[in-house]
This record gives C-alpha cells, sequence and structure tokens, in this order.
C-alpha cells in the first residue's frame, strides 16, 4: 500500500538516499561484483536501503540492477514503455557523479495509455526517484545516454 499519495501526484517523488564513501568508491573503481554484494545487503529485509523504501510503500522484498548507459556504446538507444509487471513500487538511485554533465537518459513516467511524459533527469549521486508501476496505472521508459555515463540501481519491490 502506498503510504504517502501526496508525494506521487505525477507518478514519481524524488529524493535523496545517503550513501557512503565505501559505494561512491566501488562505483569509481567500477568493482561491479562489490557493488552488487553492498546492494544485496542494504535491500535485504531490514537493510538501510529496505527500511527507507518501506517509509513509502508496503512491499515484501527487493530485486534490483546495476544499470550503467554510456553513450559511447553504439547499441544505446531509447527503452521501452513498460509499467513493471506485477511489482508494485519501483526506484532508480543514482550513483552517478557528473550527472549535470549526461545529456539523455532521462526517466520518463506517464500514466498508461496517455502520449504525454514527464521526463526526469538523472540525478546526483545518492538522489532516488520513487515511481508507480502498472499496478498503479504509470508506465515508464529511460531515454538514450547522448552524452556521458549514466550509473543507476535500478529496483522494483514487490
Amino acid at each position: 500500500m502506498l503510504k504517502r499519495p501526496e508525494l506521487f501526484q505525477n507518478g514519481f517523488h524524488k529524493t535523496y538516499f545517503p550513501l557512503g564513501d565505501d559505494i561512491r568508491e566501488l562505483v569509481r573503481n567500477e568493482d561491479w561484483k562489490n557493488l552488487d554484494g553492498a546492494f544485496q545487503e542494504l535491500t535485504k529485509e531490514n537493510g538501510r536501503l529496505f527500511n527507507f523504501l518501506r517509509t513509502f510503500h508496503d512491499f515484501i522484498s527487493i530485486e534490483f540492477i546495476i544499470s550503467i548507459r554510456d553513450a559511447a556504446n553504439e547499441w544505446e538507444e531509447d527503452g521501452i514503455w513498460h509499467d513493471d509487471g506485477s511489482r508494485v513500487f519501483a526506484f532508480s538511485l543514482s550513483l552517478s557523479e557528473d550527472s549535470d554533465q549526461i545529456e539523455g537518459g532521462r526517466l520518463g513516467v506517464r500514466q498508461k495509455n496517455t502520449e504525454e511524459f514527464l521526463q526526469i533527469p538523472t540525478p546526483e549521486f545518492g538522489g532516488i526517484i520513487l515511481f508507480l508501476t502498472g499496478l498503479y496505472g504509470y508506465e515508464h521508459k529511460i531515454h538514450q545516454v547522448t552524452k556521458g555515463r549514466r550509473i543507476i540501481i535500478a529496483g522494483w519491490c514487490s
């Protein structure tokens, strides 16, 4: 159940989740294995990120991926509109230290069956975008990164 619906008038809410220097160092060193392990701890039941997200919505578990979108990748393109199926809540946690240098890579959010959408830029390191899924009548996509490198933790709560 969504606990603070007033924060999600447009299907999303931007806020901040404090990340330590240990996470920053793992990203700088591109140590994806240990970064994944750190987020396994943060997202397990009663982990720090798990508890933070539970202040916004009830759920049982979190799935996540490390998402790296890079303009230098010749295959970089717009994502597709999707609603995350049966997942109840989603988030995009920025690990990008140079988000002001990123062009494109915005998160698009819209109500299902509409053409108009909002584009949300990648926030600074630790910035987190919480957004509603198909359960609430919303869908989303990531737009092509045309300059720079966008690193986030993309997550879904079930």
